[in-house]
């Protein structure tokens, strides 16, 4: 089946026009539910019960003819309940990310066991593409809440240089994922610290005296790198190599070039630069491991 609407329902008995959202259903429609933008929808309360753990049991539900009220919209209600009867679930793959994580906590919430299995594997494909911060802190937070940590250590890396009093106000009442995250993050910031000051490690030799192409390479690196951590840190979101690596090769040549080392000495230092940096953040761990 696909996501489509079904066709508007006549007159139902309980004096609302609402139909079923899932198309030619011949189940009687015996509840009306109104959504957060205040669409109706028809419902069947005996397949709320066997559907979920979430919604009473049909005897216990009044039969009052007015709509009960849902904090989810239109769009997510439909989804769910196309998802709460014997057939297909609806397919997930023409859904953005906001919505198919309304869908997903709506299944999480409410209980439905279909729904809640095929947004959360299909959430759990979708994070291994995403690139932005927005889309990974809206999949983190998703992730913190439900217990996907798998979910939460594919996002990780691209919310790095994200601010983080914004990160805790996406994480209201999940200080340990918040506090993790930190702990994450810091990995990243101690990367930063080796691009500001140049660590020890990168002296592995000694520049010929009169040399000067070290002092003009390091010198032309920190024109090119950002001054800030926080540049620093949208340099290695992703915990990926290939921002730093172009701008270390972007002065390699000119390294080459000018140096006068017969022992290639400022060369030496330049690749244990690089080299070492690549190495430290292949070796970051998962956000996983700081909970």
């Amino acid at each position: 089946m696909t996501m489509s609407e079904g066709a508007d329902a006549p007159g139902n008995g309980l004096g609302h026009n609402a139909a079923c959202p899932v198309p030619n259903c011949s189940i009687p429609v015996d509840l009306i539910l109104r959504s957060s933008d205040q669409e109706l929808i028809g419902a069947h309360k005996a397949n709320l019960e066997h559907f979920s753990d979430g919604f009473p049991s049909a005897d216990t539900v009044s039969d009052s003819k007015e709509p009960v009220d849902l904090s989810e919209n239109g769009t997510t209600l439909k989804l769910l309940l196309s998802g709460m009867h014997k057939q297909k679930l609806p397919t997930l793959s023409g859904l953005g990310s906001d919505q198919l994580l309304a869908l997903a906590e709506a299944g999480e919430k409410y209980f439905v066991y279909g729904v809640m299995a095929a947004c959360s594997e299909h959430v759990r494909a979708e994070s291994r593409l995403v690139k932005d911060g927005r889309t990974a802190t809206a999949y983190f937070a998703y992730a913190a809440k439900f217990g996907y940590v798998d979910v939460a250590d594919a996002v990780a890396p691209f919310m790095v240089d994200l601010d983080t009093t914004y990160m805790k106000s996406r994480l209201i009442g999940y200080d340990t994922a918040f506090l993790a995250w930190m702990r994450y993050r810091e990995q990243f910031v101690a990367l930063s610290d080796a691009l500001t000051s140049i660590p020890a490690y990168v002296y592995v030799a000694t520049p010929m005296d009169g040399c000067t192409a070290w002092a003009n390479y390091v010198a032309a690196m920190r024109v090119t790198l950002p001054m800030t951590v926080k540049g620093h840190l949208k340099l290695l979101r992703g915990a990926t190599f290939d921002r730093l690596e172009g701008i270390f090769d972007a002065h390699y040549g000119m390294l080459t070039q000018t140096c006068r080392c017969r022992s290639g000495a400022c060369c030496a230092m330049a690749g244990a630069w690089k080299a070492e940096l690549r190495k430290d953040l292949l070796a970051t761990k998962p956000f996983s491991s700081f909970l």
